[in-house]
């Protein structure tokens, strides 16, 4: 049997808590409702659903996820995102609309900070040049959480990571004086500084970040003790 919206839905009802859902989203700004299923609860009861049913392919995957993104609880846009993750072998150049369309609905940092570095940067490591240029124009883009997407999308790269396009980023991008810009320009250089410490500490001392930027984006050396 193929996973659907009705099984996931009646799969998680049992588990919702009204004193965890007030909680919950009063943590996420009361952008969103919740259910009340702690992550420690949704992600065994994920990993029944995923062995228990077949998983939808191509455009029937899509609908799922769409379907789920509709839904008002935020953990059925967790789970959407955890299907894609389990099926991003088979994503590729031609879906990075339908990802920037999950990016503007319901928009905020934790789905921002899942689909960038895990949907979006896996289809950027397959290597076609168009994608760059579709990374640079979410970036110049006048939508906060895109120009975060677009910046984010390398977190993971580590020894791959594209210098030139990052800094081509940050230098559009620094002056924003949006915090969750900032905070991101900080934290892609702070991970890299993991790989690549004298490259970002080079480009910290000369690049007139804000203060938030460049305080996050040293945190972890400073932690390790590196003079900096």
């Amino acid at each position: 049997m193929i996973l659907t919206l009705d099984i996931i839905k009646k799969t998680y009802a049992p588990y919702s808590d009204a004193e965890n859902s007030i909680a919950m989203s009063r943590y996420m700004k009361n952008q969103f409702p919740f259910l009340g299923i702690k992550k420690k609860e949704s992600a065994p009861i994920n990993r029944e659903l995923f062995k228990s049913y077949a998983l939808p392919e191509g455009e029937e995957l899509k609908k799922l996820v769409q379907a789920l993104f509709i839904e008002p609880e935020r953990e059925y846009h967790y789970f959407a995102m955890r299907l894609l993750e389990k099926k991003k072998n088979g994503l590729t150049s031609a879906d990075l609309p339908f990802v920037e369309s999950l990016l503007l609905q319901n928009s905020w940092w934790d789905s921002i900070d899942d689909l960038s570095p895990n949907i979006v940067g896996h289809i950027i490591r397959q290597g076609h040049p168009a994608d760059l240029d579709r990374m640079m124009a979410w970036v110049q883009s006048d939508h906060f959480w895109l120009q975060r997407a677009g910046l984010l999308h390398q977190l993971k790269f580590k020894s791959t990571m594209n210098e030139d396009l990052l800094i081509k980023m940050i230098e559009h991008l620094k002056y924003e004086k949006e915090f969750f810009i900032r905070k991101a320009i900080g934290w892609i250089l702070r991970e890299y500084s993991k790989t690549a410490p004298d490259f970002v500490v080079s480009y910290v001392s000369t690049a007139e970040l804000s203060k938030l930027s460049e305080r996050e984006a040293l945190k972890w050396l400073k932690a390790k003790g590196e003079h900096v």
